[in-house]
């Protein structure tokens, strides 16, 4: 190894130790106020046109399907920006940092997911709680790169998720509200701690 790539290295090195220390600022209360409004948006909408977009557990679990993957592209696409604005020349690594604690709980999601409604249709009605204690898992995860409060909402994910997988085994059926309630419930509260992180930062 040559100078300049031992001097590359060192400050890759170093970018890693600061993205380490740095809270993530990436995360701002408009996203997460927009996905749980969207959250009940969906939840009235498949309450109000349930032949449509709740017919059996496949056609419920595809509905938000698509609503996580519209919500986590928001909050992507506003993380990258916000991030780049606030975090300088360690954003990328402190972006890359986040996603490497987040994105093996997608995958999971996503796997369980498909394994479920490609192989066991019957067994949907475990998705919506799965769903939400992974949701909680990102948040205890990624508690040291956010705001120490954070774990208030990763704790009520997972505590609404066990509910919702206790309610649906036991009926055998799949309310809007088991998603819509929780989820909507839970960006309200990551959008108070966010919003006071944020004063808290300006008033430092």
């Amino acid at each position: 190894m040559n100078d300049v790539e031992r001097a590359i290295s060192q400050i890759e090195d170093i970018r890693a130790q600061l993205a380490a220390s740095t809270r993530f600022r990436g995360i701002a209360p408009k996203g997460s106020a927009l996905t749980g409004v969207f959250a009940c948006v969906v939840a009235i909408a498949q309450t109000l046109w349930p032949d449509t977009l709740a017919q059996d557990h496949l056609r419920y679990v595809a509905v938000w399907a698509v609503f996580t993957v519209a919500s986590v592209t928001i909050v992507a696409i506003e993380a990258i920006s916000i991030s780049r604005a606030l975090h300088g020349p360690i954003a990328d690594t402190l972006l890359g940092a986040v996603s490497r604690q987040v994105l093996p709980f997608g995958g999971a999601g996503a796997v369980i997911t498909f394994a479920i409604c490609r192989f066991s249709p019957d067994a949907a009605w475990m998705l919506p709680g799965i769903w939400q204690i992974l949701i909680a898992l990102v948040g205890f995860s990624a508690q040291p790169n956010l705001p120490r409060n954070v774990v208030w909402p990763a704790r009520w994910y997972f505590l609404s998720g066990s509910v919702v997988l206790g309610l649906a085994g036991s009926s055998g059926t799949l309310s809007p509200w088991m998603m819509g309630l929780p989820l909507a419930i839970g960006q309200f509260v990551v959008v108070l701690i966010l919003r006071d992180s944020g004063e808290r930062d300006g008033r430092a």
